[in-house]
């Protein structure tokens, strides 16, 4: 008997409505392997992510700069901001301490600071130089400050509050500082400097020389020492036990199919007896099996993201990216191998097969 493709594709998909349950079957069986690949991908992925993000915002790639017996100076400082690898610099020196009227004799500390420091405490919100104090987050809370209002120390003139600093990351100790934004002429204490995470080693190193003047000495220290940072995310992800999922689960659902195919040998002897070559078998199993893998992957991803995105934080373009390419390769390994299950189960002479109808 001679089949046409489009035959044999009918008949497959004939065979895929003609058992309900066993369709099914093999669809929940698609969807829980690609989904929990997929799963297993965007959790670790979003962990790592966070982690990342959370350990760059905590100052990991910020250097402070300051010189012994001496100030740094402030231009110099300022003028890292545009440098190629420097996220953002500024500088800070003491004020001394003051008291506000409206909460007489609680002393608070005092700093002028560059526009750029202001960046490189607070890097959720670019905050600007311009004139207005900035005031820590305990500070504005203890005195019922926010941005808008007019506050004044009791030695000073009245200044309007321009911004309130998120600075508990970055810099603890100024939560209770009144920052004063000025020009970065002069010496200053200490100078900040953020880098891109590629530049900073080469960066910290470059800044003792930039700030040597005469006989003074800088110091260079990072803001968070490197032993703090005990994990490598790189490596964890390099060697996640889902990477090598794409060959285990189509290998799973390959077993499960042949099972399948032993218990339906009687069909496959049937065709055969009509003439029927196993490759034409292999064409047919395809036509069966090709939808339900296709409709399993995108329910198991779909329900994978959306279990993340519910219950924990959402995964990134890039985590998406690495789940989609871990879960597509299964599914396209196992749209390959599915369908040599049923021409792998038709061995043997075809009324051997007809017996076990």
């Amino acid at each position: 008997m001679r089949w046409r493709i489009g035959s044999l594709v009918g008949e497959g998909v004939a065979n895929l409505w003609a058992n309900g349950f066993r369709s099914l079957a093999m669809l929940g069986l698609c969807a829980a392997a690609f989904g929990g690949l997929a799963f297993l991908e965007l959790r670790q992925g979003t962990e790592l992510t966070q982690f990342v993000r959370n350990y760059r915002e905590g100052g990991a790639y910020v250097a402070i700069a300051s010189v012994r017996g001496g100030g740094v100076s402030g231009a110099r400082c300022e003028s890292l901001n545009g440098t190629e690898g420097v996220v953002a610099a500024g500088a800070w020196r003491g004020a001394g301490q003051d008291t506000f009227p409206m909460a007489p004799g609680v002393l608070f500390q005092a700093a002028d600071v560059t526009g750029g420091l202001l960046r490189v405490w607070d890097p959720r919100h670019v905050l600007g130089a311009g004139a207005g104090l900035v005031v820590g987050p305990a500070m504005a809370k203890e005195l019922g400050l926010r941005p808008g209002l007019i506050a004044s120390f009791d030695d000073g003139e009245p200044v309007r509050v321009s911004a309130v600093g998120e600075f508990g990351r970055r810099n603890p100790q100024a939560a209770r500082w009144a920052l004063s934004p000025v020009s970065p002429a002069g010496t200053f204490d200490e100078c900040w400097v953020e880098f891109e995470p590629g530049t900073y080693e080469a960066g910290r190193d470059a800044l003792a020389a930039r700030f040597a003047e005469g006989s003074a000495e800088p110091v260079v220290r990072p803001y968070r020492r490197s032993d703090e940072f005990t994990r490598d995310p790189a490596a964890e992800w390099a060697s996640r036990p889902q990477r090598n999922g794409w060959v285990a689960a189509p290998l799973v659902l390959f077993g499960l199919a042949l099972v399948a195919g032993w218990f339906r040998r009687a069909e496959a002897g049937l065709y055969l007896s009509m003439g029927t070559r196993r490759a034409q078998l292999a064409v047919m199993a395809a036509a069966e099996y090709w939808p339900l893998v296709l409709a399993g992957w995108s329910l198991g991803f779909s329900y994978a993201v959306a279990i993340q995105s519910w219950h924990e934080t959402a995964p990134t373009g890039d985590v998406l990216w690495h789940a989609a390419q871990t879960s597509g390769s299964a599914a396209l390994a196992t749209l390959a191998l599915l369908p040599w299950s049923a021409a792998l189960v038709a061995r043997g002479s075809i009324a051997s097969l007809l017996k076990d109808r």
